[in-house]
């Protein structure tokens, strides 16, 4: 699978995008270390949106997190650590 995201020359103002309106909220994708996955986007523009949460469950470790691209749409980064 491929992404491709390209910048056109001119972009018109858009709303700020929140991930409870309707049409494209935002788009997850499963990494396998959130926090590196992270940083790299906050290196290449972006920014943090909220906090990397872990939550534990019977059958393993959900990890996850919100941040915006640089034109601000919401980006989910998870990975799931089974425990077995």
């Amino acid at each position: 699978m491929q992404l491709v995201i390209f910048i056109p020359q001119e972009n018109e103002d858009k709303q700020n995008p929140v991930a409870n309106r309707e049409g494209f909220g935002h788009i997850a994708f499963s990494v396998s270390n959130v926090e590196a996955i992270l940083e790299k986007m906050i290196s290449c523009g972006g920014t943090k949106l909220g906090e990397v949460v872990k939550t534990d469950f019977a059958q393993g470790t959900l990890i996850f997190t919100y941040a915006r691209d640089p034109e601000g749409n919401i980006i989910e980064l998870q990975t799931w650590k089974s425990k077995t």
